[in-house]
């Protein structure tokens, strides 16, 4: 049985694509049959799997919402880990992602803006699951992230104080994760490496499934 993970989020550059770039990076280095579909208008994942072709992995764009949920289950079968990336907006593609998803990814970063469309992000995903009558996680992503800095504190303040739910991970503001948008690889080692190491035990806490090892 396949998980679906979807990133989503109604803010552009909330770092959506390189969330979807390192789930999928990490876990098709598992030896996890991974399937990565990009609707997003602006295709930037498409245009890092296709540049690269670093890891296996399969490749499909789909901006029809029509065609969304049939694509993910013609992909199921055959894949252990479906990572959807969405458009930068509320659009009707996303809810349909959202509404398939067994975990729900929402980025953000360290601005009053992220945290008004994480909110909204999260509602929306609390309409798609009472759509469906079935529970879907969500949980925000801190990303581009400054430890110990005033903004974060104020940040996760304000994450509290909406009711959302974060996970524990934070992805710091490395230059290793700007790196690999040129050189097509995640990062194994060193601190980022550790924080996707960390990133994806998170994960599995939430969707169990992904507790079991690979074949």
């Amino acid at each position: 049985m396949s998980t679906v993970i979807t990133i989503a989020t109604s803010k552009g550059g909330a770092g959506k694509t390189t969330t979807a770039e390192l789930l999928l990076g990490a876990y098709a280095s598992q030896g996890r049959r991974v399937a990565a579909i990009d609707a997003d208008l602006n295709h930037s994942l498409s245009d890092w799997i296709n540049r690269f072709d670093q890891y296996p992995m399969t490749l499909r764009q789909e901006l029809d919402e029509a065609k969304i949920i049939p694509l993910v289950e013609a992909l199921a079968d055959d894949h252990d880990v479906i990572v959807i990336d969405t458009a930068g907006a509320a659009t009707q593609a996303t809810v349909f992602a959202i509404g398939c998803a067994d975990l729900v990814l929402i980025p953000c970063q360290l601005s009053s803006a992220d945290v008004v469309e994480a909110a909204k992000t999260t509602q929306l995903v609390a309409s798609a699951a009472a759509m469906s009558r079935q529970s879907i996680p969500a949980r925000v992503l801190l990303t581009d992230y400054q430890p110990n800095t005033v903004i974060a504190g104020h940040v996760e303040s304000e994450l509290v104080a909406c009711g959302l739910d974060v996970i524990p991970t934070k992805l710091n503001r490395l230059v290793a994760f700007k790196e690999m948008t040129f050189t097509g690889t995640i990062p194994t080692d060193g601190g980022a490496g550790a924080l996707i190491t960390s990133l994806l035990r998170d994960v599995a806490t939430i969707v169990p499934a992904l507790n079991t090892p690979c074949p």
